[in-house]
């Protein structure tokens, strides 16, 4: 912007020194000095060259901001996709705190811990740390994909004993592994039950 003010300024200043010189000429005798001809035609050739550079500004202005735009362009596309991604890990976030929103507010009230259970092959003692967990659960808001690990924190002795070979010998015997509660009932049932009670 300063060099096209300083050429302006530039190309003011010589035509007015050519205005000056056709005054001068005009109000000078027939005859000029031969001298003075190549001077007026190298002002004349100096004054049609800055009109042609300052001419030729806007189109060099106009080159240089389209550049400008295009590269404003990149550099928008490319925020544009990191805004997408952030997005959707902004949305997954809220779809695990939304998980969070879904339990049931905490009471106030203090939950007791369910008795352990050791293994004794008890059908009352294994009914009553099955009754016991549910209502654990129930009442601390445990969510169903939580229920066996919690489980397990609760066997003790040879039921600890029966859950870690089982954990580790599912891979080897290809059997499926315990994810669910009913499933892990079943298996305690299975496994803790006297062969003569259901």
């Amino acid at each position: 912007m300063a060099e096209q003010s300083l050429l302006v300024n530039r190309v003011a200043e010589l035509e007015t020194q050519v205005r000056r010189l056709m005054e001068l000429l005009g109000q000078a005798p027939a005859s000029l000095p031969v001298a003075l001809f190549p001077r007026i035609d190298t002002l004349n050739t100096t004054v049609e060259t800055l009109q042609k550079i300052v001419g030729e500004w806007p189109d060099l202005m106009g080159q240089r901001v389209t550049g400008a735009i295009e590269e404003m362009s990149i550099l928008t596309d490319g925020v544009d996709v990191r805004m997408e991604t952030l997005q959707a890990e902004v949305n997954l976030l809220k779809r695990a705190l939304g998980r969070e929103e879904d339990r049931a507010p905490v009471s106030k009230v203090k939950v007791l811990d369910p008795k352990p259970f050791g293994g004794a092959r008890s059908a009352k003692e294994l009914e009553n740390f099955l009754w016991d967990m549910e209502a654990y659960f129930q009442v601390a808001c445990i969510l169903d994909d939580e229920k066996v690990s919690i489980t397990s924190m609760y066997l003790t002795g040879d039921a600890k004993l029966w859950w870690r070979t089982r954990l580790s010998g599912d891979a080897s015997a290809n059997r499926e592994k315990i994810e669910t509660w009913d499933v892990l009932k079943k298996e305690l049932k299975d496994q803790f039950l006297p062969c003569n009670t259901s």
